[in-house]
């Protein structure tokens, strides 16, 4: 019987017609049986074989899964290639997951592009697992930013060193138009370096300009890896984003491995005083050995080499794109510009930089800045998380390594929370009386629980400290003939950010 089968098989096969025939109904049913949703999950759209709902997310998918909701509620399931993804939608599933059950929800995917390729086999403390080493090497990453990049050190790196660069740079345009991120760039990646390799920086030194387009040439390359996530095949497919983005997080990590030994080498020579986050990382972890404590002898230079590149990516991409769009909103409204400058006159006047003690009694300010993280959510769906055991979210069972997406655009858009939510008003932030209202739960540009960005008291001080100087500085202006600035979200490799556009800088203390 079975010789049988084996023969009627072989003479299925014996012409290349029948061949093609049986490999396009395979492929037939493999494409509808990867349609197929796990059971119980969430509905939701059902997408295309293999590739899920991709093509409905390459343009704006933060407006897209908002439609999604639309139809089929807070929670819902898209397939992104062959991998399902539970979207939640809403404030309420999302603070469930994230506060409620955070542990439940503090995994990470496994991603291929960022997990092989960038954080050295998921080493960094962004994409790193929800482990026990995972809890040090962010416990002593976020003490080295709470040591050394607050308060007056940050201060200090911004009014003595990295502003009055800017200054300079500003002053060379003599009233002449330009883009304003090429030089907020170059601003927040001076504080950054600095703060991380304990250097001062000129916007024209060679060594900062490196690591500025290094930097540059890995944000725009990163998006060309994510079809390897989603769809295992490209994964042996040598694709140029692959390629361009192994071969830039080579020379990244060589930088700041070099970095590193220079300043081992000075603490070996018994020079224990700390000037940079290295110096604090490297004391730490000191420290620690010398207490006895065996875990700290897990973070090595591998370790120490991704949380330093997770600090430039926490450092950056907020402020950055944040400093970007207000100024956008601020040269298109005007009136605003003028009411957030009479703040910072009335309270600071002009005879010294903004400090951090000023962040109180600047609640117009403060309320302007919130109003601009809301309205445009720099990452609009934080990263994935992944669960740790199984669990509920929504009222669905949720298995262990389930992946999700936590929909922020969605929370800082919905009218339920957001009166008119298209409209920027940053009245919306403060009281009758002009002062700042208490946190709202609705407002999370850093998403929330145990995967709560690892940088956000560094952006919130830097961002303040930033935003508050450059408008007591400047006036930005549209140029002759010039349109208002664009102020429609652009997605691009997972960020929310602003078309480029030219104003003039008016200097204000002239």
């Amino acid at each position: 019987m079975i010789t049988y089968n084996l023969h009627h098989i072989f003479e299925i096969l014996n012409t290349p017609t029948n061949v093609m025939l049986l490999l396009l109904v395979f492929i037939i049913t493999y494409g509808l049986f990867s349609l197929r949703k796990p059971s119980g999950f969430p509905p939701g759209p059902m997408g295309y074989p293999f590739i899920g709902s991709m093509v409905d997310l390459l343009k704006e998918p933060h407006l897209t899964l908002m439609k999604y909701g639309i139809k089929y509620g807070d929670i819902f399931t898209i397939k992104i290639g062959s991998q399902p993804v539970i979207v939640l939608n809403s404030l309420d599933v999302i603070k469930e997951a994230l506060v409620k059950k955070q542990n439940d929800f503090a995994g990470r995917p496994y991603f291929y592009t960022f997990s092989s390729l960038m954080a050295e086999e998921s080493q960094n403390i962004i994409f790193g697992n929800f482990t026990d080493k995972w809890k040090l090497q962010r416990k002593i990453g976020h003490q080295a930013i709470r040591n050394y990049a607050s308060g007056e050190n940050l201060e200090s790196l911004i009014r003595c060193d990295a502003f009055p660069s800017f200054q300079r740079a500003i002053a060379k345009y003599n009233g002449k138009p330009f883009i304003p991120k090429t030089l907020l760039y170059l601003l927040v990646g001076n504080i950054i370096a600095s703060m991380c390799f304990g250097k001062k920086y000129e916007y024209d030194d060679p060594e900062l300009l490196k690591i500025m387009v290094l930097m540059n040439n890995l944000f725009e390359s990163f998006g060309n890896g994510l079809a390897a996530d989603f769809v295992p095949l490209f994964r042996y497919i040598p694709t140029p984003g692959h390629i361009a983005m192994k071969k830039y997080m080579k020379e990244w990590l060589n930088i700041i491995q070099h970095q590193i030994d220079e300043h081992k080498g000075k603490l070996g020579n018994g020079n224990t005083k700390v000037k940079s986050l290295i110096d604090d990382l490297l004391s730490i972890q000191r420290k620690a050995e010398l207490a006895g404590e065996d875990q700290a002898k897990q973070l090595t230079d591998v370790n120490l080499r991704q949380t330093l590149s997770d600090i430039f990516a926490a450092g950056m991409e907020t402020t950055i794109n944040t400093l970007d769009w207000s100024i956008a909103y601020l040269t298109y409204y005007p009136d605003i510009q003028s009411k957030v400058q009479r703040e910072i006159d009335d309270v600071i006047g002009d005879s010294r930089l903004p400090l951090l003690a000023d962040r109180g009694k600047l609640p117009y300010c403060e309320a302007v800045m919130r109003e601009l993280m809301r309205i445009r959510t720099v990452i609009p769906f934080a990263l994935p998380h992944t669960t740790t055991v199984d669990t509920f979210v929504g009222g669905y069972a949720v298995p262990k390594d389930t992946w999700i997406w936590c929909n922020l655009w969605n929370v800082h858009m919905d009218g339920k929370y957001w009166e008119e939510p298209e409209d920027f008003c940053p009245e919306r932030f403060l009281h009758a009386d002009g002062e700042m209202l208490s946190k709202r739960d609705s407002f999370m540009p850093f998403s929330a629980g145990r995967r709560v960005c690892m940088g956000e008291a560094l952006a919130k001080n830097e961002l303040f400290l930033l935003f508050t100087s450059v408008f007591q500085q400047y006036t930005f202006t549209l140029p002759i003939g010039h349109r208002k600035p664009c102020l429609k979200p652009h997605f691009i490799t997972q960020v929310i950010k602003c078309c480029p556009y030219k104003v003039i800088a008016v200097n204000r203390r002239k």
